[in-house]
């Protein structure tokens, strides 16, 4: 359905639409058409059909209000956030922090050529005691998986 709005003087009496008061000859009105154009070229000779509506400019407003107010707001954006206190989500951060230390660590220790073998397990059960430490604080993180 396609809509058109525009706001104009009133040229002759009208009733408005919302709240059913008449609209003063020379006061301002808010005049919608509405219409659907047919996608059917064989409708009986009907290709299309529409309507006009009448406001006065507060009426038009309120009305826009309500409708919009029907409509749950609904966030999509980003990340859905994990109820936790302040004080989960700063012990966390800081055992996200000492895993990414480690990471950095473990990267390292195996990109050297002879391999510190004693280094890369001791690393291995340290990012291990992180990840029993933060399934405590709320929960094992998908990318720790």
């Amino acid at each position: 359905m396609n809509t058109y709005v525009w706001i104009k003087k009133c040229k002759k009496q009208s009733i408005c639409k919302h709240c059913g008061k008449p609209i003063v000859k020379g006061s301002y009105l808010v005049m919608c058409q509405m219409y659907r154009e047919s996608k059917k070229e064989d409708n009986g000779g009907k290709k299309n059909w529409w309507f006009f509506r009448r406001f006065h400019p507060q009426c038009w407003i309120d009305q826009g209000i309500a409708a919009v107010s029907k409509i749950p707001v609904v966030e999509t954006r980003g990340r859905k956030r994990v109820p936790m206190t302040d004080g989960t989500k700063s012990a966390r951060f800081k055992i996200m922090q000492r895993r990414a230390s480690i990471m950095q660590r473990l990267k390292k220790a195996t990109a050297e050529v002879p391999y510190d073998i004693d280094k890369i397990i001791h690393l291995g059960t340290m990012i291990d005691e992180l990840k029993a430490e933060i399934i405590e604080q709320g929960g094992l993180p998908k990318s720790w998986e």
